[in-house]
């Protein structure tokens, strides 16, 4: 059995060890505002984007967040579709982050996560991320996190895309 349109186009050898995970800050925008900017896509990489600044910055502490996107699919549906899902974490319990924290549960958005590595993912930008849990918590020991733990999270057709860095500075807050 042919299956026209699916046929593999690469292989990959073994990279170099020098690959670091982990989360250095995550950008959020409403994805109506997103999808303003126009955005150009071409081979899983955003490869214009013009517009107003809409993005936000959240910096993440290192070694506290995560960028996860599994792929589900149904053999007998012949379906395939992604979950993205992004752990931002915020420290120190406070009103402004408790009031924007209310804000970001009522929208659907689109982030940009940047790497420990320097790369960037644009996350979320067909349907939107939304949150979904999370926890305000101050530990039990001194070391322990005092502060925010909140899970976006989506279901997209395609795969989160590449973005270029000089391009998220273009359009971050």
């Amino acid at each position: 059995m042919a299956y026209t349109g699916c046929a593999l186009t690469t292989g990959f050898d073994l990279d170099c060890r020098d690959a670091v995970g982990g989360v250095k800050s995550v950008r959020f925008a409403n994805l109506d505002d997103y999808l303003a900017l126009t955005p150009v896509v071409s081979a899983g990489a955003v490869t214009s984007i013009t517009g107003t600044p809409t993005f936000y910055n959240y910096e993440q502490l290192k070694e506290t967040s995560s960028l996860t996107e599994t792929i589900n699919g149904n053999s007998q549906n012949g379906t395939v579709y992604f979950t993205p899902e992004v752990v931002v974490v915020l420290s120190k319990l406070d009103v402004d982050k408790r009031n924007e924290i209310k804000v970001l549960a009522q929208q659907r958005l689109v982030a940009i996560v940047e790497t420990n590595d320097g790369s960037y993912w644009v996350v979320g930008y067909q349907n939107g991320l939304e949150l979904n849990a999370g926890t305000s918590a101050t530990g039990t020991a001194f070391a322990d996190l005092s502060g925010y733990s909140l899970t976006f999270s989506g279901m997209e057709a395609e795969q989160m895309l590449s973005i270029d860095a000089a391009d998220v500075t273009a359009i971050t807050n």
